[in-house]
């Protein structure tokens, strides 16, 4: 009876101790947005597209205004390259905030300085799906 009741012990504290080590959404959250601005300044608009939502990444799309030259690839391959010719301006990036709203949500909130000095904020809605989380929402605060 006593082996018993320390292998139940053994396993309540392995799960405990597992448990404590899952996953930081906050943490993920800004993981994603820090990746997602590494991969344009880096001019990886493949990637960067990767990290979107898919919802969100569809509105982008939409928005795009296309030249003729352009006509002949995907959507989504213009965004990239659209997001790869973006990261040439940025010279240092700085994640500000990042606080849960709830399970499945959070907000990141970033500075980007570009290479004329000028800075701007900008916050980022993250949201987990089925596998990893995306970034649902981007807006500027200045």
């Amino acid at each position: 009876m006593k082996r018993v009741a320390i292998a139940i012990g053994a396993v309540l504290l392995a799960f405990f101790v597992l448990r404590s080590c899952g996953e930081n959404p906050e943490k993920s959250a800004r993981n994603t947005v820090k990746d997602f601005i590494e991969n344009i300044r880096d001019g990886e608009g493949r990637e960067a597209v990767k990290l979107l939502y898919p919802p969100f990444r569809d509105a982008l799309v939409q928005d795009v205004k296309l030249p003729l030259q352009l006509t002949e690839m995907k959507p989504s391959e213009v965004l990239a390259c659209i997001l790869s010719s973006m990261g040439e301006n940025i010279k240092r990036v700085r994640v500000l905030d990042t606080s849960r709203i709830d399970d499945k949500h959070a907000e990141v909130i970033v500075k980007v300085v570009d290479k004329e000095g000028v800075e701007k904020i900008f916050t980022f809605i993250v949201i987990k799906d089925e596998k990893k989380w995306r970034i649902a929402s981007i807006s500027g605060i200045r």
